[in-house]
């Protein structure tokens, strides 16, 4: 199945959304009920105005203006005058027996003599003919024959009439062709082109003559009392609601919840109608039914004699007796149904069109019949009846097809035939019946498939959450509703549909509740096709319905009444060589190290480790190349490497200078606008044009390693090598990389401050440091409340390092931040960017219930989005859900995290960035160095793990400038996982004292058995032995590790890795050594301590807040930080 984007079944009507907004704020109306205005074509506020206040004073038309009518109301007035005798002939239809009703009861009060007729649809057919008019004559003898709803065609019975000395007045509204009856008083709008009364029922024009006959005659506010039956029968011909028709149906319905008629109350009475609320639309179902049903199958005089009737009494009789036989209707029309579709299972194999016909098949349902197996089929369906040979049909098309074309090319077979493109009639020998199936077939079939959808219009997408009892109740603004005026159908996309039941006698209507994750609607759809598997969907759907207030025991609630259910498909788009190596990293997630990857810190990148380009060569000639080249010309060359062709914005330009200029400098601007640009060129320049190093400071290990590994690629195209150095890299990888940064092989260091602050002695000695970065500066300006003292030593740092030039950049610094930034590091100038990222929204549903199908509608809006989860086991398990509640995307999903091979993460990169994919499902990996401006979604699933990896996170929506949302979808939950996983990186002191006498006595007991120096144990082994010393300060076993490499870092013990088995040995006699002299457990420590502050703000803080910490910088705009303002 299709999405509303692909079906052909459905189309949305055209939006505006600036005249949308113009007319909510003119007209006062909620924003729902404004865009469904724009799509029922108002143009303007004064347009407006005047289709939300209907009325008959300003939009009802001279009733002279109708061509003819003058000479038909001379005719009418000089026969009531006179008291000639005057038989008014409708039709069996409602809208005849309506026109008659009113007619007939006008004249009567007008004091004339009046016989009311319509004719038997079986025994004398449809109009004027003479079969009819002999009982006509045989009744009443009339002098004048008035005839309404029909007679446009009746040229010949003019003289039937006139040879037996009756006149004859025809008033219609039906299309004129070559049987217009001449010599007599005739009126109808459509006989010119148009007018503002082109589009009146046969009740419509019968109320005007009504009108002009009152105005002729003394009482010209006659017509005003059968308003509501003109209404009636304006609403059951489906008649074009033009301002005429729409204040007439309007003014009708307002009398009718108030109306005196006693046949209007009986019938609302039997159906169970509350005619105090009754609306147009809701006549479709309750009285119009009824009053067809008589003409359908029995004798429509019975209603005509209910609308007539003045006694409540007889009037519920009658009622009682139309109830019967619309119930008798309804039984014959399923049985009908019943016996046809079985007869279409027989032998309809699946062409263009469904011939089918039996003997004695009930003439009066045969069209409602072919109307259900047309929606049943999708194909043109002609129904018949078979009587003594001849068969006598009525047929249903289907979208685009025009029937009566196609029945015409049959014309040599039929008898007789007519109707429209939409519906026929067709009388032909029943012999011929396959015949003709097998011809329209022929014909039928030179259409495209397409011709066979039904089309219909959407006037508005809508969230869920729009759908309120006040904005539904609201939609009432616009009845009256009908043709060129439909009930509003409404979709909402990428919806699930939860707590499926099967419903109803036959088990074919289906209940469901249909939610976004955000908001949950109750919704049911009658007559489902498939009910069975629609029960089963568990994938996205999009939904076309009609929004209802349902009034159920006293309560109101919103209510989908679902007209279509359309099923997300698989998609068929194969991302080449990524699936398999997606495939083959996601069966292996059940083996992975799960939470203790939640930092994602790739392995140590020294010089060694890092990946260059195929050929060294290549890097050593780009570096080359560039050092050729002036400084100005080395800028602009190392920022279009790093960026393209977009051009930076003038805060970076003066950054950039300043630094050139040796000025220490500060730079304040908000997330996503670039500040790492800055850095990532000094840094570039420096080691090209000066051959000095560079450092840069973070706060927390795990941003060092996802700015780390697009920087080192990026960089190694260069020529330019950059490392990690952590409290995780091993001793080893130090020693290489320090030596390198001396030597000049190492050209950038990406650290924290404690790193930096305990070996600045190491870096020093290279003597060869040029520029220092400390990202996130306002921690540095924090340092002095005792939050980090590693920031406190920087000064010192910097006189060691032989004062480098120094970039402090920040999102959050307001003017007493700044200044102890610029006291700190000795910072005396400032750049402001300044500039609020207006396009930025935030949708808060933190601890929400519904997440999972929050994210499913999100996703399944087919924009680019990023959800952002704690672990790689996470990551894999969301996208595996995601694939399959959302299949139409199903390869155009994917995951992205640390475990992926450089080649896997450039590859997921590149679809993404190509639109091949449009949902990555990351850890903090996907982050800075993939630059993608155009992501409209940031989902915050997880719980990230400071405020830096929030604004980091969701800074990445949006960078485009077009509209993007951040959606946190994180809960408590998440906290206590990301706790867990925090602690066992960072065991506390009393955990690392239990493990550390595990750990010895491990050692001990070892050497004593075997004689070995150092020992072998999985961390389930070593975390049992802590059990068993001290049970009350356990060690989870995910702290074991962490806690070795502690002891490793501070000399207690050593570790070595013998084809894949881990090696420990204890040192006998390390002497004392401080857990802070190790740089693993501070910054273990820091990362633990940032979260703690960042979980009480993340759930605390307001969603306005929340978004001004991403969107808006917090600046200093004292005086003496204006410098470089922007925005």
């Amino acid at each position: 199945m299709a999405s509303l984007k692909t079906t052909h079944r459905w189309v949305l009507a055209p939006e505006n959304p600036c005249l949308a907004d113009d007319l909510a704020v003119g007209l006062g109306v909620p924003s729902l009920v404004a865009r469904i205005m724009v799509a029922h074509g108002i143009g303007s506020v004064e347009e407006g105005h005047a289709f939300l206040t209907p009325s008959l004073d300003r939009d009802w038309a001279d009733p002279l203006g109708i061509p003819g009518m003058p000479a038909v109301v001379e005719r009418v007035a000089r026969a009531v005058r006179d008291g000639e005798r005057i038989a008014v002939f409708g039709d069996f239809d409602v809208d005849g027996i309506t026109s008659t009703c009113l007619l007939t009861e006008a004249l009567r009060e007008l004091g004339a003599s009046v016989h009311p007729f319509i004719p038997h649809r079986f025994e004398e057919g449809y109009g004027l003919s003479q079969t009819a008019l002999d009982r006509v004559m045989e009744v009443c003898d009339p002098a004048l024959v008035v005839t309404v709803d029909n007679g446009i065609a009746a040229r010949n019975e003019v003289a039937f009439l006139s040879e037996r000395g009756v006149d004859l007045v025809v008033t219609d509204h039906h299309e004129p062709a070559d049987m217009v009856p001449e010599g007599i008083p005739l009126t109808d709008p459509k006989l010119v082109a148009n007018g503002p009364s082109h589009e009146l029922a046969g009740a419509g024009v019968a109320l005007k003559l009504v009108q002009a006959l009152g105005s002729r005659l003394g009482t010209p506010d006659l017509w005003r009392r059968y308003i509501e039956v003109a209404a009636l029968g304006t609403v059951s011909d489906m008649m074009l609601l033009t301002p005429e028709n729409r204040a007439l149906v309007a003014e009708g319905i307002a009398q009718m919840r108030s109306t005196e008629r006693p046949g209007f109350i009986a019938l609302a009475a039997v159906t169970r109608t509350d005619l105090s609320t009754i609306t147009a639309d809701a006549l479709s179902f309750s009285l119009i039914p009824r009053l067809n049903a008589a003409g359908r199958m029995a004798d429509p005089t019975l209603a005509l004699n209910l609308l007539l009737e003045r006694d409540p009494v007889e009037a519920g009789r009658l009622a009682s007796e139309l109830e019967a036989i619309n119930q008798e209707r309804r039984d014959i029309e399923a049985a009908l149904a019943d016996e046809a579709v079985a007869r279409v299972e027989e032998t309809y194999t699946g062409g263009r069109v469904i011939v089918v016909g039996g003997e004695g098949w009930h003439e009066g349902v045969k069209g409602i019949v072919a109307s259900r197996l047309v929606n049943r089929y999708h194909v043109p369906v002609l129904l018949f009846s078979i009587e003594d040979g001849v068969a006598r049909g009525s047929g249903r098309s289907v979208g685009a097809v025009n029937l009566f074309d196609a029945v015409e090319r049959c014309s040599d077979l039929l008898t007789r035939f007519g109707g429209h493109a939409g519906a026929v009639g067709v009388t032909l020998p029943a012999e011929k019946l396959d015949e003709l199936r097998v011809r329209l077939d022929a014909v039928l079939s030179e259409l495209p498939e397409d011709a066979f959808e039904d089309t219909g219009e959407i006037a508005a997408v809508v969230h869920l959450s729009e759908l309120d009892v006040d904005t539904i109740e609201k939609i009432s603004l616009l009845e009256p509703f009908g043709q060129g005026n439909k009930v509003p159908l409404l979709a909402a996309t990428g919806v699930s549909m939860t707590d499926r039941f099967c419903v109803g006698k036959t088990g074919d209507h289906m209940r469901f509740t249909a939610t976004d994750g955000q908001s949950s609607v109750a919704a049911i759809m009658f007559r489902v096709p498939d009910v069975d598997s629609m029960c089963a969907c568990d994938s996205v759907v999009d939904l076309v319905f009609e929004a209802v207030a349902e009034h159920w025991q006293g309560r109101v609630k919103p209510k989908l009444m679902v007209k279509d259910i359309l099923c997300r498909a698989p998609g068929d788009a194969k991302l080449p060589h990524l699936e398999d190596s997606v495939a083959r990293l996601a069966e292996e997630s059940s083996a992975g190290d799960g939470d203790a990857l939640f930092t994602e810190e790739a392995p140590a990148l020294d010089v060694q480790a890092a990946t260059l380009p195929a050929s060294p060569d290549e890097a050593a000639q780009r570096r080359h190349a560039l050092e050729s080249l002036s400084y100005d010309e080395l800028t602009r060359t190392l920022i279009r490497e790093f960026i393209g062709e977009s051009s930076p914005h003038p805060a970076q330009r003066e950054a950039l200078d300043a630094l050139a200029e040796g000025e220490n400098t500060l730079a304040v601007m908000g997330t996503g606008r670039g500040k790492s640009l800055i850095f990532q060129v000094h840094a570039a320049r420096e080691a090209i044009a000066n051959r000095r190093g560079s450092i840069l400071v973070y706060p927390l290990r795990a941003l060092v390693a996802d700015q780390a590994f697009h920087l080192v690629s990026s960089c190694a195209r260069l020529g330019i090598r950059a490392a990690v150095l952590t409290g995780e890299t091993v001793d080893a990888a130090r020693e290489r990389a320090f030596a390198a940064y001396a030597a000049g092989k190492l050209d950038i260091v990406l650290t924290t401050p404690e790193f930096l602050a305990i070996h600045r002695v190491r870096f020093a000695g290279a003597a060869r440091t040029g520029f220092i970065v400390v990202d996130e500066a306002h921690h540095a300006a924090r340092a002095k409340s005792g939050e980090r003292s590693a920031y406190l030593e920087l000064p010192e740092v910097i006189r060691a390092l032989r004062n480098p030039t120094v970039l402090a950049v920040t999102a959050t610094a307001d003017a007493s931040c700044a200044e102890e930034i610029g006291r700190l590091l000795s910072i005396g100038h400032t750049v402001i960017d300044g500039t609020v990222r207006e396009n930025l929204e935030l949708e808060d549903d933190r601890d929400s219930a519904a997440r999972e199908m929050r994210l499913v509608s999100i996703v399944a809006t087919c924009e680019k989005c990023v959800v952002y989860v704690n672990s790689r086991d996470q990551s894999m398990t969301l996208v595996r859900t995601l694939r399959k509640r959302v299949p139409e995307l199903a390869q155009r999903i994917a995951f992205y995290h640390a475990g992926l091979t450089r080649e896997e993460r450039a590859r997921v990169e590149e679809a993404f960035r190509a639109d091949a994919l449009t949902c990555i499902v990351s850890t903090s990996a996907f982050g800075e160095g993939v630059n993608l401006p155009d992501i409209r979604h940031v989902v915050l699933y997880h719980m990230p793990f400071s405020a830096t990896e929030f604004n980091q996170m969701s800074g990445r929506a949006g960078r485009d400038g077009e509209p993007a949302c951040i959606h946190l979808l994180y809960s408590t939950r998440d906290a206590r996982i990301n706790e867990r996983m925090l602690d066992a990186a960072a065991p506390e002191r009393e955990e690392l004292v239990t493990l550390y006498r595990a750990l010895q006595t491990m050692w001990r007991a070892h050497r004593g058995k075997t004689g070995e120096q150092s020992f072998s144990a999985s961390d389930v082994d070593i975390a049992n032995m802590c059990l068993a010393i001290d049970a009350r300060t356990p060690v989870d076993e995910r702290s074991v590790e962490s806690g070795i490499a502690i002891f490793e870092e501070l000399g207690f013990a050593q570790v070595r890795d013998r084809a894949g088995t881990r090696s420990i040995k204890m040192i006998e006699q390390p002497g004392h050594m401080a857990l802070t002299r190790s740089i693993r457990y501070l910054e273990g420590l820091r990362t633990r301590s940032a979260f703690t502050a960042f979980r009480n703000w993340a759930f605390t803080a307001s969603a306005r807040d929340m978004l001004a910490q991403v969107n808006r910088p917090i600046v200093p705009w004292s005086e003496r930080f204006t410098e470089g303002r922007e925005g």
